[in-house]
């Protein structure tokens, strides 16, 4: 199997101006040293990234959103899959970083570990786009498969535990909040915080 850290290199010689959302600290460590950029939003909650990125492509249809998940946060809110592919939003591609253990929790085995096939559940809940890549080629071809497909994509990445680890990230959640809202406000056109103060008018 491959790690995490070499996945990730081959996202980011693809990555250009897609929204990316991140549970995960062993991952969203590894992409800040890779990649960061502002409109990357990390330390979604737990079984929270995936539907946080449907909402995110569902309601911008023009912009590529990848969402990196795990295993167990994954299991833990299965009901998203159905979701996913009843929107079935084209510009979404949700990835899962499937190691087979909670990693925080003394690496407990997830049950992906044992015969429980993530890429078969998303294909019964009716996403039709779905890849088991093994290693950095065969996500390579599945990424460029998702890039071009119509409908939502799924991509379960078995991964292979490593005892490499990142620098840490500095500020926190709320700060890599605000960038990613700014970052859209300013790719966007749009505004979605309104500005704080008593009105001069």
């Amino acid at each position: 199997m491959t790690t995490s850290y070499e996945y990730l290199k081959v996202l980011a010689s693809k990555v250009t101006d897609e929204l990316i959302v991140i549970w995960g600290p062993l991952v969203a460590n590894e992409w800040h040293e890779l990649k960061d950029t502002e409109g990357t939003l990390y330390d979604v909650y737990m079984s929270g990234a995936a539907p946080f990125a449907l909402g995110m492509a569902v309601g911008l249809p023009h912009r590529r959103v990848l969402c990196l998940d795990g295993d167990g946060s994954m299991l833990m809110d299965l009901p998203i899959l159905p979701v996913i592919a009843h929107q079935n939003p084209s510009n979404l591609i949700v990835m899962v970083f499937d190691n087979e253990v909670y990693e925080a929790a003394g690496k407990t085995p997830t049950f992906t570990a044992g015969s429980t096939d993530l890429v078969k559940m998303a294909q019964g809940a009716g996403i039709v786009n779905t890849w088991l890549v093994k290693e950095p080629s065969e996500f390579e071809r599945a990424l460029n498969a998702a890039f071009q497909a119509t409908g939502s994509s799924f991509i379960n990445l078995k991964v292979e535990l490593s005892a490499r680890r990142s620098p840490p990230r500095a500020g926190d959640c709320v700060e890599n909040k605000y960038r990613f809202i700014r970052h859209i406000e300013k790719t966007e056109k749009i505004q979605i915080i309104k500005p704080l103060g008593v009105s001069l008018k």
